[in-house]
C-alpha cells in the first residue's frame, strides 16, 4: 500500500500530498497518511470527509497513520490551502514573551511542578493569542530536548509561529548541545533585547 510520509511539515504540504495520493489512487484502494502534526491531522481530517473518502486513523508516538479509501471516482477540486486554519484566533500573536527559567512550575513537590509545566507549555498552544517568543534560560533549556516530555509541543508552538530562543551559555553549561529538539541557541544580549522591547513577559 502506498504510504505519504508528511511527518515534519506544516500545512499546507501534507495536504497536497494527500490531495495529490488522493487524485492518483483508484476509486476503491487506499494509500496511508502519516503526519507528527495535531493541526495538520484535524485539517486532513476535514479535507477528507469534505471529499467523500473513507478513512479510519491510529496514533502511536505522536504520529497519526491515516488509511484512506477513495470513495468516488471525481477529481478532487477542493483548494487545501483553504484547509490550513490561519484564520484561527490561536495562530495571532499576542504582546508578550514567555520567559522559562525552570523546567518546574512553582516551588514545592517536583514532580508536580514538571506536570504543571507541562500542561501549562500544552495550554499556549490553545491561547486566543500566542506569545510573540519563547525563552529559555538556566534549567529551562531542559524542555528543549529531544527526550523532554513537552518536546512536540514546543515544536509545535514553533511550526505556528512562535520564536524559540535558548540560552546558548546555559545549553553548553548543561552539555545539551546535541540533544536540543527544537529553537535557536542565542546570546544573553539578544534575550534581554527581546525582554526589554516586550509589552509583557510571563514567567510560569
Amino acid at each position: 500500500m502506498r504510504i505519504v510520509d508528511t511527518k515534519g511539515q506544516s500545512c499546507p504540504e501534507p495536504l497536497i500530498a494527500a490531495k495529490k495520493a488522493l487524485k492518483e489512487t483508484a476509486a476503491g484502494e487506499s494509500f496511508i497518511v502519516l503526519t507528527d502534526n495535531q493541526t495538520s491531522f484535524d485539517n486532513l481530517s476535514r479535507f477528507l470527509k469534505d471529499n467523500k473518502a473513507d478513512f479510519h486513523v491510529n496514533e502511536s508516538g505522536g504520529v497519526w497513520t491515516l488509511t484512506i479509501t477513495k470513495t468516488t471516482s471525481d477529481v478532487v477540486q477542493t483548494k487545501t490551502e483553504e484547509y490550513c486554519t490561519s484564520e484561527i484566533s490561536h495562530f495571532q500573536k499576542g504582546n508578550f514573551v514567555v520567559v522559562i527559567s525552570s523546567d518546574k512550575m512553582g516551588e514545592g513537590d517536583d514532580q508536580l511542578g514538571h506536570l504543571l509545566m507541562t500542561n501549562f507549555i500544552k495550554a499556549l498552544k490553545d491561547l486566543d493569542e500566542l506569545p510573540q517568543k519563547m525563552v529559555f534560560y538556566n534549567n529551562g533549556v531542559k524542555l528543549v530536548t529531544n527526550s523532554s516530555p513537552v518536546i512536540e509541543h514546543l515544536r509545535d508552538l514553533e511550526k505556528m509561529g512562535v520564536e524559540l530562543m535558548l540560552c546558548a551559555t546555559c545549553v553548553n553549561h548543561y552539555s545539551l548541545e546535541s540533544v536540543v529538539g527544537a529553537g535557536t541557541l542565542s546570546n544573553m544580549y539578544a534575550i534581554a533585547e527581546t525582554m526589554a522591547s516586550s509589552g509583557n513577559i510571563v514567567r510560569p
